[in-house]
């Protein structure tokens, strides 16, 4: 061969599908593993200028990957997804590689994911068009808004291997409650659908707009909020193993009741909450656009897109999320300011933008989202009222957990009545005055030393309670808001629990 011909150029073309082309990656890998950069890229095409040879072509989307050995001996092009050769006559297909969700999606060819079975799919879509339930003091008829749950497990086939371990039935241990704890409905009665031999539970109903939980009571138990928007429907899907899989939850928000398989924004937020649960803070600019084009059909689109810029240290796109926030508060949602997730996104905008300020008064309920959560959270240590004490947020502090983008907690008390103990000054900012006095003097001698000669494992699981425990012992000192600032909690939830020590050692007595 010529040395010619060894130095010849050839050229290898890659386009994606038009459905996919906002969210796919392409790389390219020589014989010795090294990336080969692009000589061309842009939405509508990648353009490698290589020598001859054997190359790696890897497509990456949504964190799966499918590599493809390729040889180089003339000019080639190549098209990812999409139907074959459906395009570009001249060009040789890729499929993509297959993708996982619990919500059972397809794109706009009908093409499933991997786990979008139709024993699933098709039930989905049937009951998110039909009521299951329906409040008897409200009529639905003059509601606006629906809340659309379905459990599913991973397949026909895991669930039939999972069936014979269980000692009860898999839907048996969830409830819905309201904001108060009051019962919506328990999933063992005929308010809810439920499908033995393929494994699934729908649940669907007109609601009044606001916050409800699902709370799981079996072995781990835990409670999720789902915010209902006025005027939008919400869909929450999460697959189920021999426990509830909590990170594997997708929610929707949709201007119609009926879930659509091949809605192209459902895609992206899921690619949208990867990046969340992996903290992974960087957007594509074809990411951004989708969202300032696609949140009109989905807030929810729109909603974690700003978490994540808002959460990044980018600054280009500044002008375009400030319109976006503020659509999604006058336009989108205008009629649900009140959403915990929008005050959580100002708290953040606070942060990211020059002069822009958050509304400092007490946030009633919780995010959907953890991210939301813990800016509420970080900000209560110089607010101290955004957290107020025996709220539902002050509980969640100590029982957070973080195997999932949305937030979810092992169960707290809801109630519309939680009595402030007196035995603290719990009222008005705290600045100064006793948040700001020493613990040894604000808690008195006999709490000081039960704390203190309380052992470890007497404490309880609870991570704060445990944490204060440790910085009293090693400073009596330590004042309320010191202690704030070390866990990053409001120091009304710290207030709260020197209260509970108090109440426990007066039981002891």
């Amino acid at each position: 061969m010529s040395n010619s011909e060894n130095m010849k150029k050839y050229k290898l073309k890659v386009r994606v599908y038009w459905e996919y082309k906002h969210y796919v990656k392409i790389f390219v890998f020589n014989s010795d593993d090294v990336i080969v950069e692009p000589s061309i890229s842009n939405i509508d095409e990648t353009i490698f200028t290589i020598n001859k040879g054997l190359y790696t072509l890897r497509v990456e989307i949504n964190g799966n990957i499918k590599d493809e050995v390729i040889l180089i001996n003339k000019d080639e092009d190549y098209e990812i997804g999409g139907i074959d050769n459906t395009q570009y006559s001249d060009s040789k297909f890729i499929s993509l590689p297959q993708q996982f969700s619990s919500a059972l999606l397809s794109n706009s060819e009908g093409a499933s994911y991997g786990s979008s079975f139709e024993y699933y799919t098709d039930p989905a879509v049937e009951w998110s068009e039909k009521e299951t339930f329906a409040l008897n003091s409200i009529d639905s008829a003059k509601l606006n808004s629906s809340l659309f749950i379905f459990l599913r497990f991973p397949s026909l086939k895991r669930y039939k291997s999972l069936k014979k371990s269980f000692s009860k039935s898999f839907f048996s241990d969830f409830e819905i409650v309201d904001e108060v704890g009051n019962c919506i409905t328990k999933f063992d009665t005929d308010e809810v659908v439920v499908n033995e031999q393929y494994g699934w539970v729908a649940f669907n109903a007109k609601l009044p707009h606001g916050i409800y939980y699902l709370i799981y009571r079996g072995e781990e138990q835990r409670q999720v909020p789902i915010y209902v928007f006025r005027y939008w429907h919400t869909q929450f899907f999460m697959t189920l193993g021999s426990k509830p899989l909590f990170g594997t939850i997708r929610t929707f928000v949709a201007q119609h009741q009926s879930f659509n398989p091949s809605e192209p924004t459902h895609r992206y937020i899921d690619i949208l909450l990867n990046k969340l649960q992996n903290k992974d803070y960087n957007l594509d600019d074809e990411l951004i656009q989708m969202a300032a084009y696609g949140k009109y059909e989905s807030p929810m689109l729109g909603l974690i897109c700003s978490y994540i810029y808002l959460k990044s240290e980018q600054t280009k796109d500044d002008r375009l999320f400030k319109a976006i926030i503020q659509n999604m508060q006058n336009v989108i949602l205008k009629e649900n300011t009140e959403s915990p997730d929008l005050r959580a996104l100002n708290i953040l905008a606070s942060n990211h933008f020059e002069n822009h300020n958050y509304e400092k008064t007490t946030v009633v309920g919780t995010p959907m989202f953890r991210v939301g959560f813990e800016a509420i959270l970080k900000a209560s240590v110089e607010n101290s009222e955004l957290i107020s004490q025996n709220s539902d947020n002050d509980y969640i502090s100590e029982n957070l957990l973080f195997d999932s983008p949305f937030i979810t907690f092992k169960p707290i008390p809801l109630t519309n009545d939680r009595a402030v103990s007196p035995i603290f000054n719990t009222r008005g900012p705290h600045v100064g005055n006793v948040y700001s006095t020493n613990v040894k003097d604000l808690l008195g001698k006999g709490l000081l030393s039960f704390i203190q000669n309380k052992a470890q494992s007497e404490v309880s699981d609870s991570w704060v309670k445990n944490s204060i425990s440790d910085l009293v012992i090693k400073d009596e000192n330590v004042s309320i808001n010191k202690i704030s600032n070390e866990l990053s909690i409001s120091a009304n939830t710290v207030n709260r629990i020197f209260i509970e020590f108090n109440n426990e050692a007066k039981e002891k007595k």
